[in-house]
C-alpha cells in the first residue's frame, strides 16, 4: 500500500470519528434515506450486512450532501479541522470529487491484475492490489468508487456485487433514473454529476435485488 493510499485510510476513519462525536442525528437521516426507510438487517446479515454498512460510511463521506449548500462531511471536517495538513486537505478534495460507478471485470491476469470497464463512463481502470482483486473472473459484475492514489486505480473499499445476468436490469434502471434527474433537476447534467448527486441509487438496486429475488433474470 502506498503513501498516499494509507493516508487517505487513516483520513477516511478520522472523518468518520469526527461524524460521529459532532453530527449523531445527522447519521441516523442519512442512514434512514440510504436504506430507503428500510431495516437492512431485517433481509441481510453476516458478511452482506457488513459490506451494507461500509458502503453506506462511504456514500455518507463522499457523496451524502449534509446542507442545503450542498457540503459533504469531508467539507465540514477540512473546514473546522484546523490544523489539518495541506497535503491532507489536496488529497481529501481529490478523493471527495470521485463517483461511485458500474464496472465489469475484462480481464484478470495471472498476477492477479483486474482490468475493469466502467459502463457508465466508459473508462477503465487498472486494480493491482491482489486483495481487494483476490476472487474477481472476467464477467463480474460490481459498483465501486475508483480512487486515484499514489499514481494508481484503488477501490475505495465499497462494492455492491450484481450477477452478470442483472446487467440489463441495473442499467435500464439507472437510464430510467438519470432521464428524470435531466428532466426535472439539471436539464444539461452528465451522467457523471448524476452519479455524484445519486451514487446511493446502486444501493436501492442492491437492495431491491436481496429484498425480492428472481429466479429467471434475463
Amino acid at each position: 500500500m502506498g503513501k498516499e493510499a494509507k493516508q487517505m485510510k487513516s483520513l477516511f476513519h478520522e472523518v468518520i470519528e469526527y461524524v460521529r462525536l459532532n453530527h449523531a442525528e445527522s447519521i441516523d437521516k442519512a442512514y434512514e434515506y440510504f436504506w430507503d426507510k428500510e431495516n437492512p438487517e431485517d433481509y441481510m446479515g453476516g458478511n452482506a450486512l457488513k459490506i451494507g454498512f461500509h458502503n453506506f460510511e462511504d456514500w455518507m463521506l463522499y457523496d451524502h450532501k449534509v446542507n442545503e449548500e450542498g457540503e459533504t462531511f469531508i467539507d465540514l471536517y477540512i473546514k473546522n479541522k484546523k490544523d489539518l495538513p495541506e497535503d491532507a486537505v489536496q488529497l481529501l478534495n481529490r478523493c471527495r470529487d470521485s463517483v461511485v460507478s458500474l464496472y465489469e471485470v475484462t480481464s484478470v491476469s495471472k498476477d492477479k491484475r483486474v482490468l475493469l470497464k466502467d459502463v457508465l463512463l466508459e473508462s477503465e481502470a487498472d486494480i493491482r492490489e491482489k486483495a481487494l482483486t483476490h476472487g474477481l473472473k472476467k464477467g463480474d459484475l460490481f459498483a465501486t468508487r475508483i480512487l486515484k492514489l499514489d499514481g494508481n486505480d484503488v477501490m475505495s473499499g465499497c462494492v455492491y456485487p450484481y450477477l452478470p445476468t442483472q446487467k440489463k436490469q441495473v442499467l435500464a434502471y439507472i437510464s430510467k433514473q438519470f432521464s428524470r434527474y435531466v428532466r426535472n433537476v439539471k436539464k444539461n447534467g452528465t451522467m457523471r454529476e448524476y452519479l455524484k448527486d445519486y451514487g446511493d441509487v446502486f444501493n436501492l438496486i442492491w437492495m431491491n435485488f436481496i429484498i425480492e429475488p428472481k429466479e429467471k433474470e434475463e
